[in-house]
């Protein structure tokens, strides 16, 4: 079930947001306290946020920035204000896209239906597979982070495109060719001493943050992710 984080200071329209999306099959959670949102957002871990922007305290333009410092999350801005000036400033603060008050609720699950497609849209509703999780070493897929219980290190996009590709396949091999297939950029021409560099830098970011996992270097076929011998 996808989880969506209502941020939206008119109790009754965040009542009715919850209340007909529920019947969609999202599992929704309104913010009270709008001091923090922030920590509402780490705990229940969205796969969606609604944002207002006539907040309490700070507007939704400071939250979303919050957000998008530490995650991908879509965000969906939910107001009245939805000037041209207002959706160009969204945007700058990290929005995704932009429903205007009032608003049909058929729109807006449409909106929220076709978020959902585009980010997760592969993982088939099956929220276990933001998270893949191999010895002590976590890699969160909306967080693009590398962690253990003892540290976290964020990944650059190569990086989690091929961190993925080595979880899923644990324990087995990955080669050079489906490795470098995953990091391909149709514009733009991607040596193999890039897939090199890239490697590298992941088995340094799985050693700082002491993960049991290394990457072993299969001569002539690819890598494979390995438990370290005890």
């Amino acid at each position: 079930m996808y989880k969506l984080l209502i941020v939206e200071d008119e109790m009754n329209i965040a009542a009715t947001l919850k209340s007909h999306l529920l019947k969609y099959g999202y599992d929704c959670h309104i913010v009270v306290d709008f001091e923090k949102v922030l920590e509402d957002f780490q705990q229940f871990q969205p796969h969606l946020v609604i944002m207002d922007i006539n907040l309490p305290a700070f507007d939704g333009y400071y939250w979303s920035r919050k957000i998008r410092h530490i995650s991908n999350c879509p965000i969906m801005i939910l107001s009245a204000r939805m000037s041209d000036i207002d959706q160009i400033y969204g945007i700058e603060n990290g929005a995704d896209d932009f429903v205007t008050k009032p608003f049909s609720m058929d729109v807006l699950l449409a909106k929220i239906n076709g978020q959902i497609r585009r980010i997760y849209g592969e993982y088939a509703m099956d929220s276990q597979y933001r998270m893949l999780k191999r010895g002590n070493t976590e890699l969160n897929l909306e967080t693009v982070r590398l962690s253990t219980p003892a540290q976290e290190k964020v990944l650059t996009v190569n990086e989690i495109k091929l961190c993925t590709m080595l979880f899923e396949a644990f324990p087995n091999v990955v080669s050079r060719q489906q490795l470098l297939s995953a990091i391909w950029d149709e514009d733009v021409f991607v040596e193999e001493n890039t897939l090199t560099v890239n490697i590298v830098r992941l088995r340094k970011k799985l050693a700082t943050i002491e993960s049991s996992l290394e990457i072993a270097t299969i001569r002539g076929i690819g890598y494979q992710l390995t438990e370290k011998s005890v």
